[in-house]
């Protein structure tokens, strides 16, 4: 097969089917994405209300600090009473995030870049756990990596 006959064979099933079945996303994860869009818009608008909406009742927060064995567990009350207080100066920006979705059991990796009044702070990676009940994905943990060297701009400042 030439060039040619090849690109117009991909262009073809590209116009005809659209992108491989791969590269699409299933409902499940469409709404995974929903639930964890929420968790940042809420961030960005200092909304602690839409956060706490998709996070289940006992769900906590877990992080590790740039310093070896800097583990904390906690739950995500203060977090979210921060957000409140935060006068909308956050913003956690997501990017090559991958969701994984088995039934009512879904997990996301998403590498990101914390802005704190536009300017980088921080990033790392989030890895967020969420299960499905009759209202919805909620989530049960984020664990973050954090650093504060080498972190992509994705906005661009």
């Amino acid at each position: 097969m030439t060039r040619t006959t090849l690109a117009a064979a991909v262009l073809a099933t590209v116009m005809i089917g659209g992108a491989p079945a791969a590269a699409q996303m299933t409902h499940d994860e469409h709404a995974v994405h929903a639930a964890i869009d929420q968790i940042f818009e809420g961030m960005r608008t200092a909304n602690p209300d839409l956060v706490r909406a998709v996070f289940a009742q006992d769900a906590r927060f877990a992080m590790v600090g740039e310093d070896a064995g800097g583990v904390s567990v906690q739950s995500v009350d203060g977090w979210l009473e921060a957000i409140g207080s935060s006068e909308g100066r956050w913003d956690e920006r997501l990017y090559d995030v991958e969701v994984k979705v088995d039934g009512d059991m879904a997990s996301a990796w998403t590498p990101y870049t914390f802005y704190l009044d536009g300017a980088v702070r921080h990033c790392g990676t989030n890895s967020i756990e969420l299960l499905r009940d009759a209202s919805g994905w909620k989530v049960t943990q984020i664990s973050d990596t954090r650093r504060t060297e080498g972190c992509p701009d994705p906005l661009g400042g």
